[in-house]
């Protein structure tokens, strides 16, 4: 089972943990991005009492009960609570710096608090691998690393059942939002034939769980958007255009493996073919806690069955 672009939802969080046993997978990929983009302060006004204001609504909590309603509901959307008084909020408009450490602190939290949620309730004979993204920022990596019940797969070889392998790479090609691992095409290109040596030969048993999709496809079609940022329009309908990465393109075209696996453009639900290996976008509407995923069976001969989720 793979999903991406989770982007903190805590609503998506949860229906891939049950999905692991209700769908009986044997390996789980969780690929980047995991962490959400948007704090919300929940205002301590006075002892007991609370006021959360966001996207026009205000709601208010006079206990512990309530003020953790107010958080769930944040969360599921994936966008993290951080308690506070107004004068530290005020504080936070006054410095980038401190509003940047806020944002890296709240995020490594909260990845800790919900893998470990998972590492409590997903049966230990399920292999679980957990990636980041180019959204994700590097501190993550040492979160996921805290729990040893989990696989961050970057750097390394991944042996899956049955003799297949896996190689992993969580960067994109550069994008307009300067994300944390995001590098030119020629940089992704020797990150990209660096992990060659890690593979043991046969391609046709090596699965690519790259988070970049390769350009030129169904999956990496995203809404063309205009030097300020905003959506391209014609006759009332977007406008979509590739952006994925050129050098995902060349090393499918040029090793071939079984499958490739990839996220990133969440408007991208897909499969396509790009000579013998197969590569799936799962899509992503984190946003509405829709739970989107690719299930894919192998077997001796290479991909058995497969079918979408979402």
């Amino acid at each position: 089972m793979y999903l991406a672009d989770i982007h903190g939802s805590e609503a998506v969080w949860r229906k891939w943990i049950s999905a692991q046993s209700m769908y009986e997978v044997d390996v789980s990929i969780l690929a980047g991005d995991l962490s959400g983009k948007v704090i919300v302060p929940i205002i301590k006004e006075t002892e007991g009492s609370y006021t959360c204001r966001y996207e026009g609504r205000v709601e208010e909590a006079s206990s512990e009960e309530e003020l953790e309603n107010i958080a769930d509901k944040l969360r599921t959307r994936g966008i993290y609570p951080y308690v506070s008084t107004q004068e530290d909020v005020e504080k936070l408009k006054s410095s980038t710096d401190a509003v940047e450490r806020l944002f890296k602190r709240v995020i490594v939290d909260e990845i800790d608090r919900v893998l470990t949620i998972a590492e409590q309730n997903i049966a230990p004979d399920k292999m679980v691998i957990v990636t980041p993204g180019n959204d994700d920022i590097l501190e993550l990596d040492a979160a996921i690393g805290k729990h040893r019940r989990f696989i961050n797969p970057l750097g390394k070889l991944v042996q899956l059942p049955m003799g297949y392998e896996m190689i992993s790479m969580e960067c994109s090609n550069q994008t307009p939002w300067n994300t944390p691992r995001e590098y030119s095409e020629d940089e992704l290109r020797k990150k990209l034939e660096a992990l060659v040596p890690l593979v043991s030969g046969n391609w046709r048993k090596v699965v690519c769980n790259f988070h970049c999709p390769p350009y030129g496809t169904k999956l990496d079609l995203a809404p063309k958007l205009d030097k300020n940022l905003k959506p391209v329009y014609s006759l009332g309908n977007p406008i979509f255009a590739n952006v994925g990465s050129t050098a995902v393109r060349q090393f499918l075209e040029k090793y071939q493996p079984l499958l490739s696996l990839h996220g990133h453009i969440h408007e991208a639900s897909g499969i396509e073919q790009i000579g013998k290996t197969t590569a799936f976008n799962p899509g992503s509407e984190y946003t509405s806690g829709v739970f989107k995923s690719v299930v894919v069976e192998l077997d001796e001969k290479g991909i058995a069955n497969w079918f979408k989720i979402g």
